[in-house]
């Protein structure tokens, strides 16, 4: 573990003077086999910030190297399902959570995971997509959108208030991701509920 840290480490202080190509770079491997702690997200902001007529390119190469790790990281999933099993024997409850997430609501559970913020287990549903043989053109699609409502979001945040916008997100990103998993009951319980309703029949 230590190990990924200090390489992660190394991998950002040679990415980050390459702009928007670095920035690619970085999302690309944030999104399958290193983690680089939010800095993906930092760096869109404060590139953005400091540049905002091309905000949209910092966005988009965010976008798309986030969707060719995680497709990386996925496809790698669907070859090593006992690998992952091994992994995740040690946490159990969280892994078996994502599980029936993932199974139950398929690429929604890709969707709304792809653009919270930590401590949301992104990588986790990716890799269990991956391992439950979700299809891919449905994983392609969530993950795109999912992942374009965070980069274009940050971007456009940072253009009209500034770096002031990573203290924001640090800031309110567990209650965020709280509103979000409320509204997802909400809807669950009514889905129900109108399930469970009779059907009145027209004379």
């Amino acid at each position: 573990m230590e190990f990924l840290v200090r390489l992660a480490q190394s991998a950002q202080s040679v990415l980050t003077p390459l702009g928007g190509w670095g920035l690619f770079a970085a999302a690309m491997l944030d999104s399958s086999f290193l983690s680089f702690a939010g800095g993906v997200d930092l760096w869109l902001v404060s590139q953005s910030a400091l540049a905002p007529s091309r905000m949209p390119l910092y966005a988009l190469a965010a976008v798309m190297g986030s969707v060719i790790g995680c497709s990386l990281l996925y496809l790698t999933m669907r070859k090593g399902e006992e690998a992952l099993l091994e992994r995740n024997r040690s946490r159990p409850a969280r892994f078996g959570r994502v599980r029936y997430y993932v199974e139950k609501y398929g690429a929604w559970s890709l969707f709304v995971v792809s653009f919270l913020p930590p401590p949301a287990p992104f990588k986790l549903f990716v890799a269990t997509a991956g391992l439950l043989k979700l299809p891919y053109a449905k994983f392609l699609i969530a993950l795109i959108a999912g992942r374009s409502v965070r980069y274009f979001g940050e971007g456009i945040l940072a253009v009209q208030f500034g770096e002031q916008v990573w203290g924001w997100m640090l800031r309110s990103g567990p209650v965020m991701l709280a509103i979000v998993l409320a509204a997802a009951g909400v809807l669950f319980l009514t889905r129900k509920l109108r399930s469970k309703a009779p059907v009145v029949q027209q004379p």
